[in-house]
């Protein structure tokens, strides 16, 4: 079986992301543009979202959310959206084999060596954080920032159990031992929870029905202060029978607008919490 037909063998596995498309917005909901407007992907394609946002995206803030997506698509999450089969726009320069560090001695030092993709025993990780300080009332001292001191991590194969998997490979690249790497890009990672929430707020509640908080962090990559607005549930959670889960609720005892979001919640993903705005007051008469 080739590598596109497991490929697709895997695909069928992951239930699909419902498709929605919500009503056009006619202006950039990160910079008020009215001019050169795109459809926004409220979830990165990359990651196989179906929910847009039509004529919400100007071609300069366009550029700047697709930058972050990218990197994480590419180096957070590409081998497993290769061998996933996720979508992707640039599929022709897909690379059909990745590096991998091998000792061929244990008194070797590690060298590099090119795998098949399907062959490749990747890692999955996202960060942990502790609740947005918005929320919890506490302030949070250290790693303010796009910061975390804990990751989970999983390994995946296309074939069997990731350790199976890895003494299988370890054997037919005739090698001591194999060492799996994954990398964690946690600015570009958070501006990502950040435009995620913020653009699935607009598409639920409407362009200018709540005062945004997170377009510094989204457009001019302001993240000193993540610690205030994005967190997650630190601890174990159950796999979910989705591919993905959003939804948004108020704090109103607070007055804020926070949007929960997992990706990959059908491996056993952390949930975050993101505080994406302020309801507005209504005015009374």
């Amino acid at each position: 079986m080739n590598d596109q037909c497991i490929s697709q063998k895997l695909k069928e596995l992951l239930p699909e992301h419902p498709p929605k498309r919500y009503e056009p917005v006619g202006v950039c909901i990160y910079c008020g543009r009215t001019t050169n407007l795109s459809d926004e992907h409220v979830i990165p394609l990359g990651l196989g979202g179906r929910m847009v946002l039509p004529k919400s995206s100007c071609s300069f803030c366009s550029k700047k959310t697709s930058s972050f997506e990218m990197t994480c698509m590419r180096t957070m999450y590409g081998p497993l959206r290769q061998l996933y089969a996720l979508p992707s726009r640039r599929k022709k320069k897909q690379p059909k084999k990745l590096p991998l560090k091998v000792k061929y001695k244990p008194q070797d030092d590690w060298t590099g060596v090119f795998v098949d993709q399907v062959d490749y025993p990747f890692l999955v990780t996202f960060p942990y954080f502790p609740m947005p300080n918005l929320i919890t009332d506490e302030q949070t001292t250290d790693r303010r920032g796009a910061a975390t001191n804990r990751l989970w991590i999983r390994g995946a194969s296309a074939y069997e159990g990731f350790f199976d998997h890895l003494q299988r490979l370890t054997s037919k690249l005739k090698v001591h031992s194999i060492m799996p790497e994954s990398k964690t890009h946690m600015e570009e990672f958070c501006q990502m929870l950040a435009k995620v929430g913020h653009a699935y707020a607009v598409a639920e509640l409407g362009y200018g029905k709540f005062k945004p908080l997170l377009l510094r962090h989204i457009v001019d990559k302001e993240l000193s202060n993540c610690a205030d607005f994005i967190g997650s549930l630190d601890r174990d959670e159950v796999p979910s029978k989705d591919i993905h889960e959003l939804s948004i609720y108020e704090d109103k005892k607070r007055n804020y607008i926070i949007v929960r979001m997992r990706f990959l919640a059908i491996l056993g993903t952390p949930t975050y919490h993101v505080v994406v705005g302020e309801k507005l007051k209504t005015k009374s008469i």
